[in-house]
């Protein structure tokens, strides 16, 4: 969901990616990267995946398309090497990545003709392979997908070389939205039923199977969803709290409930894309609907609740990814929000996030889009953190060294991501300069260092420095 409107080391990282975390509620520490379609751009993706490095990125999300891979139906789907494929654009994608010193997570979605339902009506307004694809073919290419890029695979272009391993693999983009998988709803005996939480049911148990199979340790990040659905059964997206529930046959109140034959789906970690009316502190306004401060209550809950009740097979914890968001910035975007508060909103959400027990989050993106047509910049997006000529917004330094201090009541709370391994404090701006407030005289990487205070009202200006880096100066705020 790319949105031009505000409405809308390596080892380090894979040791805490592919580990498991803590047990319930805020995480002790956070990997962040970017999602950004030039990933996946031969002629910019070098260029692009080394400014996430630079930036302090850990992670990049990466989108192929099946049908780009799959184009033709293959006679051995499961085995990589099978002619039909072509791996090229892919290969290309995950070895940019790695060698930016990235953790890629690769996005699948869209399939190929062949493999897309019967029936589709004309005049659809949903994206080519989103029409029912076939389940059992999805799990088939997963088998080679994840062979490919287990670690072992030869280099097609580098003799005596194999590709690099893929750890995290995310099915499809936004299911709740019917440009991405159609159709969300159903007539059945005069009713309209839902059918796309089932079908997405499916296209994960059978892609995660096929992704285990080949690599029993990897990660299969499940979601992606869309913040954002029509109140009313029948639209052209479902609320995601609602999508959420269905898929895992759980009732409003998350007790069981029948769903058909369709067996557990299979995935550890689930992803949200939680774009906000607002900043990050703002709850969504429909029920369903699930904005930055909503993950916890109306997707978290069910999902343990699922867990509980074995919806998804042997208890275990699944993880809570944020695999895309972000908000447009004035510059570039006339309409946005001004570049200041931009990168106030981009350290507020990773705070908030991280208070709910997400892990992992991936900023769309990483440099302004070029504009559309319009003075609203089309449908572009200017959500970088780095404008389109390449300057780094306040965002950038917000990305890399996030920094926050909320009093929404009695004490405040200062909460900061360690950019780099070492000693890191924090200080407090008085008449006489900066003096020391937190200090920590070791910490590692991504971890998360917070302290609550009574005495720093709101008005207070805060700072943080590790590692040669600085933060952006903050003041106390009420946290809303």
């Amino acid at each position: 969901m790319h949105r031009s409107r505000p409405v809308s080391l390596l080892a380090a990282s894979l040791v805490f990616l592919f580990s498991a975390v803590g047990s319930a509620g805020a995480v002790t520490s956070m990997r962040t990267g970017f999602h950004d379609g030039g990933f996946s751009d031969r002629s910019r993706q070098t260029e692009l995946l080394g400014e996430a490095s630079g930036l302090g990125a850990s992670v990049a999300r990466v989108a192929t398309g099946w049908a780009g891979i799959a184009a033709t139906r293959p006679t051995s789907p499961m085995d990589p090497a099978d002619p039909a494929y072509d791996w090229s654009a892919t290969d290309a994608s995950v070895r940019a990545t790695v060698n930016a010193g990235l953790q890629p997570i690769l996005s699948l979605t869209q399939a190929p003709a062949w493999a897309e339902g019967g029936g589709r009506p004309a005049g659809l307004r949903a994206l080519p392979g989103s029409w029912r694809p076939d389940p059992a073919s999805y799990g088939l290419f997963a088998v080679a997908l994840a062979r490919r890029y287990d670690g072992t695979y030869p280099d097609p272009l580098m003799p005596g070389r194999t590709l690099p391993r893929v750890r995290a693999y995310l099915p499809w983009n936004e299911p709740n939205l019917e440009a991405y998988l159609a159709p969300q709803w159903s007539r059945r005996n005069g009713r309209v039923v839902a059918e796309a939480p089932y079908h997405y049911r499916k296209l994960v148990r059978e892609f995660g199977a096929g992704i285990h199979r080949s690599q029993p340790d990897a990660l299969v990040a499940a979601g992606a969803l869309a913040p954002f659905g029509d109140a009313l059964p029948g639209g052209r997206r479902t609320p995601p709290a609602r999508f959420l529930r269905d898929m895992l046959c759980l009732s409003p109140r998350f007790r069981r409930v029948a769903c058909g034959s369709y067996g557990s789906p299979r995935f550890d970690v689930l992803s949200h894309h939680p774009y906000s009316v607002g900043g990050p502190f703002r709850e969504a306004l429909n029920p369903d609907d699930v904005s930055v401060p909503d993950l916890a209550a109306k997707l978290v809950k069910p999902l343990r609740a699922a867990e509980r009740l074995g919806v998804l097979g042997p208890p275990r914890r699944r993880r809570i990814w944020v695999t895309e968001i972000s908000w447009d910035s004035r510059p570039a975007d006339p309409d946005g929000v001004p570049e200041r508060r931009h990168a106030d909103w981009l350290a507020q959400a990773l705070y908030v996030l991280a208070r709910q027990g997400v892990d992992t989050v991936t900023w769309f993106q990483v440099r302004d889009s070029p504009p559309g047509p319009g003075r609203n910049y089309g449908v572009t997006s200017q959500s970088g953190v780095l404008l389109r000529s390449g300057r780094p917004k306040f965002a950038a330094t917000a990305f890399r060294f996030p920094l926050v201090a909320v009093r929404p009541a009695g004490r405040t709370t200062v909460w900061a991501l360690a950019p780099t391994s070492g000693p890191l404090v924090v200080e407090r701006r008085t008449k006489r300069g900066w003096t020391a407030v937190l200090r920590r005289s070791s910490v590692r990487r991504g971890t998360i260092v917070q302290r609550r205070f009574t005495g720093l009202r709101r008005g207070t200006v805060l700072r943080a420095r590790a590692g040669g880096l600085r933060s952006l100066s903050v003041r106390v705020s009420s946290g809303r």
